[in-house]
């Protein structure tokens, strides 16, 4: 490769390779060829920042891709695309007020540019401003009917104010964007079901998961619905949940490498709610329809006899690092010793894969007991959380596993929670046992923390 100056015409060749990797979507390539860019050759183009931030931001480097959107802007004020990202960067570091200020900077340079709007009205959602961000969003959608982002982002301000028919139904837009939400292999749209106006006596629904575990485990309470409605559902679901599942509901068989099943109809697992026209009244089963199998509830039992007469906390702080929000929701796990200090308390991990910058402290060192090594599958985790007296963790898949299991659980929200959560609530229409500890804007992690600790030494002492 030749020698790279800043402003050589070979530079200039190399930064436009960068820019196709990126718009080919090949990241890791392009962060590459970016990072040499800006920190070896010192180009600091206003391509190279804007992309640069873009690729860092894609990594989960959000506070790398935060400075570059930053000097771009002081760069050149007026450059609309940096503010746009910057401000995108900015909520998920939780600096939602500059978030804001950046989104409004950007539809000030360009009061009809769809994609400004759009970002004006998301961060009004992680607000929770829920009126101006419905009205941002139905003009980003005016000005650009395709712009699939802010109709998603609409569903989310609808779901989030209890508008669930009207959530639910921009919710299913999502499939017209395949760069957020693709069909299986197996898809023909003629074969999709429409809802309970089409018959299904008799028939063969297959059901399939989207990405996102604590999704599934909420959307699996439909299928004794499609049973009561004649059919003979047939899940494709992730393979660690396939023993829970079929346990759960007698009838419903999984897809399996070793299995070979016809289906005459299919339906995505969370379009389900939308298709029965679920409103906060009538939310099936709020108070558990999940049942680990009976023996591996008695295998689990004589795994936690040891500490019989200790009141048992799970607890599970992070959620998955690329998750948009993750740097709101999850923890540190040194943020919870308050918890586990608690006379009489045995704490458990709960914490599946890694955590990251969240574990700042090793499990053992921080009183938990270990015993995930032991999950073969999400019917171990259910047999284990069965044992507990008390979960306690970040918006994840745990919480829907303890809700859906009827095991009492308090779920510790980031400000700008997920629209399930609905606004100010402490209880969960979706899960009875779930309660739910909000973190409030301008409110540390640790005062957070200090409100569950002193409920939960309330509770350890009116046990006994």
């Amino acid at each position: 490769m030749p020698d790279l100056q800043p402003g050589s015409a070979a530079t200039f060749l190399f930064a436009q390779r960068a820019e196709r990797l990126l718009r080919s979507g090949e990241h890791a390539r392009a962060l590459a060829a970016y990072r040499r860019l800006y920190e070896a050759i010192g180009d600091r183009d206003r391509g190279t920042l804007l992309h640069y931030g873009r690729c860092l931001a894609w990594a989960g480097e959000l506070e790398a891709a935060s400075e570059r959107f930053r000097e771009a802007v002081v760069q050149e004020p007026g450059f609309l695309e940096a503010h746009v990202d910057l401000a995108g960067v900015l909520w998920r570091l939780g600096e939602f007020g500059r978030s804001l200020a950046h989104a409004r900077a950007a539809v000030h340079l360009a009061p009809h540019h769809a994609r400004a709007v759009r970002m004006l009205g998301l961060v009004l959602l992680q607000l929770r401003r829920l009126e101006e961000s419905e009205l941002q969003l139905r003009r980003a959608l005016a000005l650009d009917p395709q712009l699939a982002a802010a109709r998603q982002d609409l569903a989310c301000c609808l779901l989030l104010s209890g508008r669930l028919a009207e959530g639910w139904s921009e919710f299913a837009r999502r499939w017209d964007d395949p760069a957020r939400a693709r069909r299986p292999p197996f898809f023909e749209a003629e074969l999709e079901w429409q809802g309970p106006s089409q018959s299904l006596r008799g028939q063969r629904l297959l059901v399939y998961a989207e990405p996102g575990r604590g999704d599934v485990l909420q959307a699996l309470r439909y299928l004794p619905r499609l049973q009561r409605l004649g059919a003979e559902p047939v899940c494709a679901v992730p393979t660690a949940l396939v023993p829970l599942v079929e346990a759960s509901f007698p009838g419903v068989e999984c897809l399996a490498p070793d299995r070979d099943l016809q289906a005459d109809l299919h339906a995505a697992l969370f379009d389900l709610p939308g298709r029965f026209g679920t409103t906060l009244q009538d939310i099936p089963s709020p108070e558990g329809y999940l049942r680990a199998p009976q023996d591996r509830l008695a295998a689990w039992a004589q795994r936690l006899a040891p500490w019989r007469g200790r009141f048992k906390l799970g607890i599970a702080w992070a959620g998955a690092p690329g998750h948009p929000n993750d740097r709101n929701r999850s923890l540190a796990l040194g943020s919870l010793q308050p918890l586990l200090g608690l006379p009489g308390v045995q704490g458990f991990s709960l914490q599946v894969g890694a955590a990251g910058r969240w574990s700042d402290v090793d499990a053992d060192a921080a009183g938990l007991v270990d015993l995930t090594a032991g999950w073969r599958d999400v019917a171990d985790s259910a047999a284990m959380l069965r044992q507990l007296d008390l979960v306690v963790t970040v918006d994840t898949a745990a919480a829907h596993l303890a809700g859906a299991l009827g095991v009492p659980a308090w779920v510790l929200l980031p400000p700008n929670a997920d629209a399930r959560w609905l606004l100010d609530r402490e209880d969960s229409p979706w899960y009875a046992s779930l309660r739910l500890f909000r973190r409030g804007f301008g409110e540390t992690r640790e005062q957070q923390v200090g409100r569950v600790a002193a409920r939960l030494a309330q509770a350890v002492s009116s046990r006994g």
